[in-house]
């Protein structure tokens, strides 16, 4: 670990050098004295206090800055992602990584650089095992979103989930091998709800959310996508919340919506601004509103500033302490 901190550290100096400024040194290494950092950079003009944090997604970076305090923070990552950056920035999150991504302001020194590429060393670490594979997925979407599912039979769990008998045992026991849920007397519950929440979040996007068939439309935009068999999701459903305002209908069909494409004289167009999606979901899970949780995960997925920001709003609005 302290290989990585003086890496990060060279970057920055390296910057500071050019700028004719005082170098940081690493001062002090989590104890203590730091409480919840990971150590202390400090010259004679400032003092930072930094947190660790490899292998990151926008999800788990929202949900990082959202609980916590972190003025005066600065957070050493192996790589930042232009998309991370901004995020990190709109909420004056100082940062630094590897790759020599850096923002870090303090009196008279301010520092900017971004777009460094990645170094190919760098790789995101995926957790293995049958829990994020695309039945994995699907089986955690009804954990986390259905009451008490977490206790139903494996059979109601495998009907409304839309997986095997066979792999809902195998996940159920991931689940338990991996502490990922732990049993109290008869009944299970979660290690970290809010945790898995962000991880089900970042696997969707690499994983289930390609292999979704998905149909593009131009065409009228219905003022109300209720009074077709339409399940809105993304910025379609936070619209409805007057969270923001957007000329992209993003739908799930949850029958046949054919009236909908005559109605409104939507005609395919890889190109155009009407999304509908086939549900990941059976037909007996009959939903009369998207989980907030695929709202939120289908916002992440856009890699657009607004809707991340929107996203961290649905999220402690509906899913933070459920």
């Amino acid at each position: 670990m302290k290989e990585f901190i003086t890496a990060v550290i060279e970057k920055i100096n390296m910057v500071l050098k050019s700028l004719k400024q005082e170098p940081l040194c690493l001062t002090l290494v989590a104890n203590r004295d730091i409480g919840d950092y990971d150590g202390c950079l400090q010259n004679h003009c400032v003092k930072l206090n930094f947190v660790i944090k490899k292998n990151q997604t926008i999800a788990t970076l929202q949900h990082f800055i959202q609980n916590r305090n972190l003025q005066n923070t600065l957070l050493l990552m192996d790589y930042v992602t232009p998309q991370q950056g901004e995020l990190l920035r709109n909420n004056n999150m100082q940062y630094a990584d590897e790759a020599g991504n850096i923002f870090i302001r303090y009196p008279g020194v301010a520092i900017l650089v971004t777009n460094c590429a990645k170094p190919p060393k760098i790789e995101r670490q995926k957790i293995t095992g049958r829990i994020f594979t695309t039945a994995g997925l699907k089986l955690l979407f009804l954990l986390l979103t259905e009451r008490d599912a977490l206790n139903w039979s494996y059979r109601q769990l495998a009907k409304y989930s839309g997986v095997s008998l066979g792999a809902v045992r195998y996940i159920m026991a991931d689940l338990r091998e991996k502490r990922i849920v732990f049993e109290v007397g008869s009944k299970f519950e979660w290690y970290d709800f809010e945790g898995m929440l962000v991880k089900w979040c970042d696997y969707y996007r690499d994983k289930l959310l390609p292999n979704i068939e998905k149909r593009f439309y131009s065409g009228e935009i219905p003022e109300n996508l209720a009074d077709y068999p339409l399940l809105a999701s993304g910025e379609s459903a936070v619209e409805k919340l007057n969270l923001l305002k957007s000329r992209r209908v993003l739908a799930y069909r949850i029958g046949n919506i054919n009236f909908c494409i005559g109605q409104n004289r939507w005609h395919e167009d890889i190109d155009g601004n009407i999304e509908i999606r086939t549900p990941f979901w059976p037909e007996c899970r009959t939903l009369e509103n998207i989980p907030y949780l695929l709202v939120y995960a289908d916002l992440l997925a856009e890699d657009d500033s607004r809707c991340t920001e929107i996203a961290g709003e649905i999220f402690a609005r509906y899913l933070r302490g459920k």
